[in-house]
């Protein structure tokens, strides 16, 4: 989910272990300022999930992820994917 905050669009996660019945706290997973997440994408297997997205301002568009792989309790440091095939922290 995307959500304003602060003025900037943010991606937000919950999870849900009982068919969405109840859903955990949100996690702000974008946490950026200065920018605007958006066009967020969820991708997951078993445990292992992915959440990516585009981070845009007036002079940049970078495409960013977080990795979690205990079902969405916990995620990664933010990824800053490059146009050229490198991964590496924001």
């Amino acid at each position: 989910m995307v959500d304003k905050h602060d003025g900037d669009d943010e991606v937000m996660f919950r999870a849900s272990d009982d068919g969405g019945a109840t859903f955990t706290d949100k996690i702000n997973l974008s946490n950026s300022t200065n920018s605007d997440s958006v066009d967020a994408e969820i991708a997951s297997d078993f445990n292992n999930g992915v959440v990516s997205w585009w981070e845009r301002n007036a002079t940049s568009n970078e495409p960013m992820a977080r990795l979690s792989n205990d079902n969405g309790q916990t995620f990664g440091p933010i990824l800053k994917l490059s146009m050229n095939g490198t991964i590496g922290p924001s």
